[in-house]
Parts: C-alpha cells; structure tokens; sequence
C-alpha cells in the first residue's frame, strides 16, 4: 500500500491543471494509455483553449459563474503563455495556439508535468474501487492499493459513475452532449453540407451551419442543440431548418418565381439548384413529388410549397449520436464549496466533467476544466 497525501483520478484537461497546481505528494491516475488524449480532438485538431467571453450565458447553470470570478479566461490566457504556449483570436472570440494544433498544448503540458518532482503518473490503469477510510481515502486498481488524504475525481463525463455510486454521492444523470444526431434516412444528402441555416426546437433558436448524413446530421450549431435537447431530456422530435434563413420569405418567393420565368424550359431541380446544392434541390422535390416536373408548368401553388419547405424543412431526430464532446450531468455545484470540495465529505473534491457543467461549442467546456482544475489544485 502506498500513501499519497493527494490521488487524482482521471488525466484528462482538468486533472492535468490540477496536478501541476498541486504541492503535494500527488499521484495522477489514468485510464487510457496516454494522458489528455482528448485534447488531441478539440477544435477540430487545433484545441480551442477558450474564448474571449466566458460567462454564464454559455453554461447550463449560472452558479458557475463564482468560479470564473477565481480563474478566468485572461488568467488562462496567462497561465499558458507561462507554459510557453501563446494564442490568437478568431472572429468569434475562440482561442487558439499559434501552431493551429492541439498537439502543441499536450506537448508542453506533458513537458511541464515532467518537471514535478513530486508527482507520479499511472497510465493503462483503471481504479476498480474508491472509499473513504479513517485515513482518508484509498483508490484499489487491478495491481495496487493506494491511500491518500486528499481524493480528486476527474474522471469526464460518465466514466466516472461508479466512483460516484462507491462514494454514495447524488448526481444528475449523465446524458451526451456536444454531439450529432441521429435522424430517419436522409435521402440523397449524405456529405452535403448548408450554411446559413437556421435551426430552431423549442426554445433553442440558433444559425450555423450544418453536415448531413445518411442518417443524421451534425455541425457546430446542431452541436449545440444537442446540449439544449440533452439537458432537457429530449431524445426525439422534430428538428425545423431554414436551409435559406439569410433570404425573406417574399424576396425568395420573388427570386424564385424570376428564375422560373427566365429559365421555363428548365425542370424544377435545374431552378433550384441556382440556390440550393443539387442533392437537397433534388431531395425537396421528391418530398414535394415534383422533381420531374419543369418550370413552365409549374404553378404559383407549387412555388409556394418549394418555398414553404426551404423555409421550414424538418428532420425527424430519434437520438444521440456516437463520439460526444462532453456529457450533461453530473455532481450538482450547489453540493460543493467554493473550492469544488464535497460540503459533506471533507477533502473530496469533483473537477471537470464529472461536475454538472458544460457549455455550447467556443472553447467554453475547457475552460471549465482549466478553471475547474486550477481551483482545486491550488487548494490541496
């Protein structure tokens, strides 16, 4: 048995920042055969390390905001110029390194990380169990019995429920988020892409642009409406898109009918494909059973109907696609203390993933984690 004044468990983004914030003797535990793995994945290969504006808006709870009071984005910004990695600004406030790659940011992690004299790093290793004891806390993997005062979990998302249930903490239900859903058979529109469109279920009223598939659809904004759908606990339903939401109604109507009158001997698909890529021309046609039909027979009733369809085109959503970025749910900020401690497990503190936070697509959910991560780790 080996003693540890502080275990964390998880080595992903948040359980990084907290190790190499730690003064102790800190042991780090990771699952995977590398650590931090999934920043590799983030923004799309250049890890969006966070955004100009980080506020509560963009989370699905406001109490997060206190947090951000202790470790925001300027001091992140500073925390890793002093790790050696410097950022830009996109047009949308979404920062990134210079080197446009993800691999920078893990490389001079695992570089500072090296220089901790006092951590020790376990990777491939899977911690079957967590209690609390007289002495604190003691982490059983397959090969070893560790002991520790202070028990970090940093788990991510729902890989952390068993620690959860052994440690008898309430939780929210983990649910995946930042993810594409899954849809009935798109007909022809596999690859093609749309943008400027407008998304809108519910409450959520959103523009972007968006990928289909044979069977689902993804892309930034339907991203972040898999957040409101997840956090709301919706899994099917009827997603409405404006394929052409940057043109009125009436002007398209106009447009539309001058191109047909321009172009009479054109089927309708020829017409259509002057606004929309040709498999969604051809595909609205055929939902409209008028794909064979040309322009000099149409009818002021069917260019009322194409119009009616571009402008509120629906895809039936029956689930969550594979491969989320982040997940739901999780321990509840109102059962932790300002420094992300248990209120009623003294030393037992939850970073990260595992915690009820997550954020739309911007950089907002590693922020959490760098700030989430900070905060704790400076504390123990």
């Amino acid at each position: 048995m080996e003693k540890y004044e502080v275990i964390i468990i998880g080595a992903g983004s948040s359980g990084i920042i907290c190790a190499l914030n730690s003064s102790k003797k800190t042991l780090l535990i990771e699952a995977s055969d590398r650590i931090g793995k999934k920043i590799l994945a983030t923004g799309n290969g250049k890890c969006n390390i966070t955004n100009n504006v980080i506020d509560a808006a963009h989370y699905n709870t406001p109490l997060v905001s206190q947090y951000f009071k202790k470790f925001n984005t300027i001091q992140t910004l500073k925390y890793f110029e002093n790790l050696g990695i410097h950022t830009y600004a996109d047009n949308e406030g979404r920062r990134y390194p210079l080197s446009n790659s993800a691999n920078t940011v893990l490389d001079l992690l695992l570089k500072a990380l090296s220089l901790k004299k006092q951590l020790r790093i376990i990777v491939n290793s899977i911690p079957l169990s967590v209690a609390k004891v007289n002495c604190g806390f003691s982490v059983n993997t397959k090969d070893e019995v560790f002991t520790c005062k202070k028990l970090v979990i940093a788990t991510g998302g729902n890989s952390g429920m068993q620690y959860l249930n052994q440690l008898k903490i309430d939780y929210i239900n983990f649910k995946p988020s930042l993810v594409g859903l899954k849809t009935t058979k798109n007909k022809g529109l596999a690859g093609v892409r749309v943008s400027n469109v407008r998304v809108k279920y519910g409450n959520f009223d959103e523009n972007g642009e968006i990928l289909f598939k044979e069977d689902g659809i993804s892309g930034i904004v339907i991203f972040n409406l898999s957040a409101y759908l997840a956090r709301s606990n919706i899994n099917s339903g009827k997603i409405k898109i404006d394929l052409l939401a940057n043109i009125q109604e009436d002007d398209l109507l106009n447009m539309l009918c001058i191109s047909m009158n321009n172009n009479s001997y054109y089927t309708l698909v020829d017409v259509l494909e002057g606004f929309l890529h040709k498999s969604l021309a051809k595909n609205i046609l055929e939902k409209l059973a008028l794909d064979k039909k040309y322009a000099k027979d149409c009818t002021q009733q069917d260019v009322n109907r194409i119009v009616n369809l571009i402008k509120d085109y629906v895809v039936d959503f029956v689930g969550y696609s594979d491969n989320n970025q982040v997940h739901t749910g999780g321990v509840d900020l109102k059962n932790l203390d300002d420094n992300l401690q248990h209120k009623q497990i003294q030393n037992l503190y939850f970073i990260g993933e595992v915690v009820n936070v997550d954020g739309v697509c911007g950089g907002y959910n590693l922020q959490w984690a760098w700030t989430s991560g900070k905060i704790v780790g400076d504390c123990l």
